[in-house]
């Protein structure tokens, strides 16, 4: 192997391309960042049906440096910067706290709620019955007025 061939060779190695055929570089393997042998793939994306290309086989997995960089993009360097993401669990927890007391907030008020339509149902009912007694007394006056004789 040349050394031109070998400089490539450690590139790749290095850098984790993929994009390299073993007919062109002798049968050493690429090798990705976390130092696992690359596979041949094919994707199956919308945007590229039956692409092939070498990925790391743990890519999905946190452990594997590749899933850092293939996601860099996509999530704005989220990934790698421990700043960012504790802030976004501290605001993801305040967020969560904050749902927390509006529930038991709103719990207190629907109690409250209750309590006072359960107040306005006994007081009703009280009302009622006094009504209805009120109503049999006066009705009793009638009764005893029409029966007294007119003068």
């Amino acid at each position: 192997m040349s050394s031109q061939s070998t400089r490539n060779n450690q590139f790749l190695a290095q850098n984790g391309s993929g994009s390299r055929s073993s007919s062109s570089y002798g049968n050493a393997a690429v090798r990705c960042h976390c130092g696992i042998q690359l596979e041949l793939v094919t994707s199956w994306t919308d945007d590229n049906p039956g692409r092939r290309f070498q990925a790391c086989p743990n890519y999905k997995m946190p452990s594997c440096c590749n899933s850092r960089i293939a996601k860099k993009d996509k999530v704005r360097n989220f990934v790698g910067n421990e700043q960012e993401k504790n802030k976004l669990v501290q605001d993801y927890e305040l967020l969560l706290s904050a749902e927390q007391e509006k529930n038991e907030f709103v719990q207190v008020v629907l109690e409250r709620q209750v309590n006072v339509l359960a107040n306005q149902r006994t007081m009703k009912e009280k009302h009622s019955a006094v009504i209805e007694k009120h109503s049999a007394v006066i009705e009793d006056q009638r009764d005893l007025t029409a029966e007294l004789p007119l003068v």
